[in-house]
C-alpha cells in the first residue's frame, strides 16, 4: 500500500468511525489500528499496532443552533468546570462566548475557540497578565474514562485548524496539553504548541520530562498547517519509562506533518492511586512576547474528540 493510499485510510477510517458512533459511547474490545504515511513501506507495516478499546468518550458538536450548545456539550463530557474560557469568569471578559458552534464543507460541525489578546485573561486570576487562556480539560469530577492513570494506555483523536492569519510568540502557544493531576504537576508533560524560533513560527510537539529533561519532540513549519485541518492521534502509557505515538495528518491531501514514536519517556508524575493523567484542549499562551501576537481575534478550530483506554491486540 503506498503512501497516499495509508493517509487516506486513516483519514477515512476515522471520519466513518465518529460519524457512526454514538456521544459518549463505550465500545468495549474493539480493534483500532494505528498506522502512520512514512515514505519506507516496510516502516509503515511495522508501525501497523492494533489495541482493543476498553472504554470511549466521544464529544462532537451537533450543530450551530441546533441541539445543545457547545457548554453544554463539553460539560457533559469533560464534568462540570471542564471549560476555563473568559467570559465564565467575572471581571474577564464577559459579554462574549469564546467557544460556538459552526460549520464548514469539508468537516461539518466543529467547535470554534477565539481569543482576543488584550481582553482576555486566565481564568478568575486576574491578577496574572502574562497568560491567557480558553481551554477545555477533564475536569477532576469527570469519569474515570477520561483519566489516564498509572500504568494505563490511552488514545486521543480529533481534528484540529488554527486561522491562517495567527501569529505566534517566541514563548508558547498550546493547542494541546497532558497534563498531570497529582504529584509533580506544575508542568505539562506533552504538549502541541504553536511558537516562533529563529524568526520562523512553527508548530511543534513539546516533552517534560518533569526534572531537566525537556525536548522537542517534532517541529513543523506553520505555513505547512496554518488554515488547514489536522487528523490527529496520540497513544501514550502513562509509566515512568513508556512510550508515546503522535501522528499528524492533513486532511487536504493526506500530507504527514509529523509522526513521532518515541520510547522511554517519563510520562508519570503521581504518587497514589488518585492521581492521573488528563487532555486539555483550546488555546494557551504567554503574554510575555505580546508584541509578536495580532490584536486581532485568534481562531482554533476543534472537532471530533475520541478519548479510549487501550490494551494492546495480543497477536496468535
Amino acid at each position: 500500500m503506498n503512501d497516499l493510499n495509508i493517509t487516506k485510510l486513516i483519514i477515512t477510517t476515522l471520519l466513518l468511525m465518529l460519524s457512526t458512533a454514538c456521544a459518549n459511547s463505550k465500545q468495549p474490545q474493539q480493534q483500532i489500528a494505528e498506522v502512520s504515511g512514512t515514505k519506507n513501506s516496510v516502516s509503515n507495516q511495522q508501525t501497523v499496532q492494533a489495541f482493543n478499546v476498553v472504554s470511549r468518550r466521544i464529544l462532537k458538536s451537533d450543530g450551530h443552533d441546533n441541539g445543545k450548545t457547545a457548554y453544554e456539550l463539553i460539560t457533559e463530557f469533560g464534568g462540570k468546570r471542564s471549560i476555563e474560557s473568559p467570559d465564565l469568569y467575572s471581571g474577564n471578559h464577559t459579554g462574549q462566548e469564546h467557544i460556538y458552534e459552526a460549520y464548514d464543507e469539508m468537516i461539518g460541525d466543529h467547535f470554534v475557540f477565539v481569543i482576543h489578546r488584550d481582553k482576555d485573561r486566565d481564568r478568575d486570576k486576574l491578577h496574572i497578565t502574562d497568560r491567557q487562556r480558553n481551554e477545555i480539560k477533564a475536569h477532576p469530577n469527570a469519569t474515570a474514562d477520561l483519566k489516564g492513570f498509572e500504568n494505563e494506555t490511552m488514545t486521543y483523536q480529533w481534528l484540529f485548524k488554527a486561522n491562517s492569519e495567527m501569529e505566534l510568540s517566541k514563548r508558547f502557544t498550546h493547542f494541546f496539553q497532558l497534563k498531570a493531576k497529582g504529584g509533580n504537576d506544575q508542568q505539562p508533560i506533552i504538549t502541541l504548541s504553536g511558537a516562533e524560533r529563529s524568526g520562523e513560527d512553527g508548530i511543534e510537539v513539546r516533552y517534560h520530562g518533569g526534572s531537566t529533561d525537556r525536548r522537542l519532540l517534532a517541529r513543523t513549519p506553520w505555513e505547512h498547517v496554518a488554515g488547514e485541518w489536522l487528523n490527529i492521534y496520540v497513544r501514550a502509557t502513562f509509566a515512568e519509562s513508556a512510550s508515546i505515538r503522535i501522528i499528524g495528518i492533513r486532511v487536504r491531501d493526506g500530507k504527514e506533518v509529523f509522526n513521532i514514536d518515541e520510547s522511554g519517556l517519563d510520562l508519570w508524575r503521581g504518587t497514589d492511586k488518585s492521581h492521573f493523567v488528563r487532555p486539555k484542549w483550546g488555546i494557551y499562551r504567554s503574554l510575555m512576547d505580546k508584541d509578536n501576537l495580532r490584536a486581532e481575534e485568534e481562531v482554533a478550530y476543534f472537532a471530533n474528540f475520541v478519548v479510549s483506554k487501550v490494551i494492546p491486540n495480543k497477536q496468535p
